[in-house]
């Protein structure tokens, strides 16, 4: 399989979006409105945005979009008809049937609207996500590093958006906007899926690898134990040091401007608001270690003759090496 088909497979489709889309099931915010004129809910609040969400729980009801879930990693934001409080997490860690069972946990907490009680139910503003894939880890997952970009934002002090016995993944109505902008935002748009061993090319590459590199030692291992099939996974020691940085996600200084009405100013906002987050770097280590699988080991400069004696140092060791 080629990279190029890889990148196509694990690209982010958006699924639904409420600021776009035009729901073709379930109960909207307008005809939630129309059943009882006198309730003005935290989900009414978004329709005079013009928008289109739709009621969670009819839309996981669908047969066709339990299909189109299942098996995927998601990314989502959603909106609970009694509070102003936008929620936004990730779902189907494991695969599987695991998105439907974590979005129907809130119709199990929220239920369905009700002509009797409007303030019932919940609002799926956003949902996106891709296939699930046994050799993405889930920290190396597109969904996983998208929830992080929001975190890192709203977990800033100077951003003031922490609800004060809340998690980080929850922010008032008023700030969705700003949620909204670091989903949309270029940088962050289409994060890719990183298979474990791409990864480890992709870290190596980084060190600028060159021909005179090579592995001095194995200075550790890591297998798992209980039902795990895991690969052994070796701590090599390098030569020389890559050079790691840790960043987070900053908004920038200039604010964002005022939005015009027009439609035709529509295009001249969208590039006003482009780089209105960036990257600020913490801190900035060296490392001469890399976690490989035995496979690549001995691959490398130096690589059998370290493994060589690593297992002859540890007789009693535990290794899953196929």
């Amino acid at each position: 399989m080629s990279s190029k088909k890889k990148v196509f497979n694990n690209k982010m489709e958006v699924l639904f979006d409420y600021r776009t889309n035009k729901p073709n099931l379930g109960r909207t915010r307008s005809s939630s409105r129309k059943a009882n004129q006198n309730m003005y809910t935290a989900g009414e609040r978004i329709r005079e945005q013009e928008t289109n969400s739709v009621e969670l729980g009819p839309w996981l009801d669908d047969f066709d979009n339990k299909k189109k879930i299942y098996n995927m990693r998601l990314f989502y934001v959603v909106l609970p008809n009694s509070e102003s409080v936008v929620k936004f997490g990730i779902a189907g860690t494991m695969g599987e049937a695991g998105a439907w069972g974590r979005l129907h946990q809130y119709i199990n907490e929220y239920g369905y609207t009700s002509d009797l009680n409007a303030c019932t139910g919940i609002q799926l503003l956003y949902l996106a996500g891709n296939q699930y894939r046994s050799n993405v880890q889930l920290t190396d997952s597109d969904v996983f590093k998208k929830e992080r970009a929001c975190k890192q934002y709203f977990r800033a002090p100077e951003v003031k958006a922490h609800l004060i016995g809340r998690g980080f993944e929850r922010i008032n109505l008023d700030r969705i906007q700003e949620l909204f902008d670091i989903i949309d935002d270029p940088s962050n748009k289409d994060f890719g899926d990183v298979e474990t061993e791409r990864r480890v090319s992709e870290r190596l590459s980084q060190q600028n690898l060159t021909a005179d590199d090579y592995v001095v030692k194995i200075i550790g291992h890591t297998t798992k134990g209980g039902k795990s099939k895991a690969m052994t996974q070796y701590t090599c020691y390098w030569n020389r040091p890559a050079v790691l940085t840790q960043k987070k996600l900053v908004k920038k200084l200039n604010p964002n401007p005022r939005k015009d009405s027009d439609l035709r100013d529509a295009e001249i906002d969208r590039q006003r608001d482009i780089d209105r987050f960036q990257t600020e770097e913490t801190s900035r280590v060296e490392d001469h270690t890399t976690k490989e699988f035995y496979k690549n080991v001995i691959l490398f400069k130096g690589g059998p003759k370290a493994m060589e004696i690593y297992k002859s140092l540890h007789p009693e060791g535990k290794f899953r090496d196929k």
